[in-house]
């Protein structure tokens, strides 16, 4: 189900189940906010309801937002949950002031005195009468008209009426002033629901600017692939934890003008290559047509002969009334003759024919991917981890940047790996390996062992390595050494090292074929480092 389908669903819910308002004026929302949104026509009557217009008036001010459309425009998802999102908030505010508010004792008043028999009426008329005198102006209630009237009728000391032929104008004086009341009473009651409704919409308004805000912060911290993301209120890529600790990487980031560089050049260290390829082309003739889903219960289209007794008519259900009629419903159940309704739902079926035509060809090879190593040991708290970790940002930006996959190790004395293929759905899990740290010691042997398993797979067999540490470790296990030999030797894969620290080990260091030291306490050696690299680029 794409996202049309899914708010056309939930538009139906609305207005069906909605618990709102009635099913029209439901209907009439559901209009106005596709008019302001998906920018549909719109044509609705006059309507005097005044939920209905203030309802009508915080859409209005949703749709206000600034931005707010900039973004429906270019996100399909993004305006999918903002709708959802705002017809779940229409049904929760509603049904919060509707059942809440400081006047159900004086409701209960009222129905009480709605109720009360006239003869109990004609000696307790004054109470009545002096409790709305307590609580609503003249102009509000003319309590004294009916105090005179009720006077000159009932005899409050026998609690009769003075003359029995008078009973019909009490009557009718008592409905009088209870619908007076009435009017009174709910007018006030609405009035402190639309100051309720106004304090929800502030905050829902609130909630909705801050998400804008904070998608366009996003969309610029993540640049180029925020194009790839949607909007999802409930990810916790919205939560402070995550998204403040990709900002502060990425503000490293761009105060560290020299390291933007450097993760830009390490991505046109991989020269394309020119091969021989076998490709596969296939033809794919699709072929779609609607029809009748039978097991569907989407919409009632009619009636049909059954035992479904979950579906019954009612007029089939009043047959079980009566022991004439029950012997009938019992024959008609046997033999699957009650009436009961028929459903029916269209559905896209979808076929394909798929036709291979295979042809030879040259092609320039595309750069790889990145396998990258970033050291969390104790050694490196602080500064270090953090040049680390933000460039290692960098090269995922750029990387994405490329279409270029990426893959993540984490290491200290054991691995933490991070595939990111999937970078709308991989976002929360950068965010926590960057927001990762060992701090234990350092053991290059097993991210190395998982660099090498990498690119003995169809999806890394391409890929440059770069370990990013300050090599201040004792040793490295030989096998994984041959094996980096033999990637070099025989794959041309390069294997970069990015130093930080002025005392690594030197014979760790001679097995990599690039070696850029940053020291970060000195000022300037990120820009010489990158420069360097750059003449390395032109030449290769």
């Amino acid at each position: 189900m794409n996202s049309s389908d899914r708010l056309t669903l939930a538009y139906e819910q609305f207005i069906e189940f909605g618990q709102m308002l009635d099913r029209r004026m439901r209907q009439y929302l559901v209009q106005y906010l596709q008019h302001k949104f998906q920018g549909t026509s719109l044509e609705l009557p006059q309507l005097k309801e005044a939920y209905f217009d203030y309802f009508k008036s915080a859409l209005d001010d949703l749709a206000a937002i600034p931005n707010m459309h900039e973004l429906l425009g270019n996100q399909e998802l993004l305006q999918e949950r903002l709708i959802l999102d705002t017809l779940r908030w229409l049904r929760k505010t509603y049904q919060k002031v509707k059942t809440k508010h400081p006047f159900q004792q004086e409701v209960d008043r009222l129905g009480n005195w709605a109720i009360t028999p006239l003869h109990v009426f004609y000696g307790r008329w004054s109470i009545l009468v002096n409790y709305l005198e307590q609580n609503y102006k003249k102009e509000e209630l003319e309590t004294s008209f009916f105090k005179h009237q009720f006077q000159s009728l009932i005899d409050e000391a026998k609690g009769s009426l003075k003359q029995a032929e008078d009973r019909k104008k009490v009557e009718l004086l008592l409905n009088d002033v209870l619908a007076q009341w009435d009017a009174r009473l709910h007018a006030k009651i609405l009035a402190y629901q639309l100051r309720q409704l106004e304090e929800e919409k502030e905050t829902f308004m609130e909630l909705m600017e801050a998400k804008v805000q904070e998608y366009q912060q996003l969309t610029h911290l993540l640049n180029p692939f925020t194009d790839y993301l949607g909007w999802d209120l409930s990810r916790a890529l919205w939560q402070d934890a995550s998204f403040d600790l990709l900002n502060r990487y990425h503000e490293l980031l761009q105060n560290e003008k020299s390291l933007q560089e450097l993760a830009d050049l390490l991505g046109s260290m991989r020269e394309a290559e020119i091969e021989i390829e076998e490709r596969k082309l296939e033809k794919t003739i699709v072929r779609q047509e609607w029809v009748k889903d039978e097991f569907s219960k989407a919409e009632i289209v009619g009636v049909k002969e059954s035992d479904d007794l979950n579906n019954l008519l009612s007029s089939e259900i009043s047959l079980l009334a009566s022991e004439d009629t029950s012997s009938l419903f019992l024959k008609k159940f046997v033999d699957k003759g009650l009436l009961t309704f028929r459903y029916e739902e269209d559905k896209l079926v979808r076929s394909e024919d798929k036709l291979t035509e295979i042809y030879q060809g040259q092609r320039r090879k595309e750069k790889g991917p990145f396998i990258v190593c970033v050291d969390t040991s104790e050694s490196m708290r602080g500064r270090p981890e953090q040049i680390a970790k933000t460039l290692t940002l960098g090269i995922l930006k750029m990387a994405i940047r490329e279409n270029r996959r990426a893959y993540l190790i984490n290491f200290s004395i054991g691995i933490k790996t991070l595939d990111l293929h999937d970078i709308a759905n991989s976002m929360d899990e950068l965010a926590a390996f960057l927001g990762m740290s060992f701090y234990g010691g350092t053991d290059i042997s097993l991210p190395l062992y998982e660099a090498v398993r990498q690119l003995k797979s169809e999806n890394y067999e391409d890929a440059d390595v770069l370990v990013i540490s300050d090599f201040i470790m004792y040793k490295v296990d030989q096998r994984v050494l041959d094996d980096i030999k033999h990637h070099q030797q025989n794959r041309g894969t390069q294997f970069h090292s990015l130093t930080l620290s002025d005392e690594p080990n030197t014979f760790i260091l001679e097995q990599f074929d690039t070696n850029w030291q940053y020291n970060p306490k000195e000022k300037g050696i990120m820009r010489a480092l990158t420069q360097e690299l750059s003449k390395l680029s032109e030449r290769l």
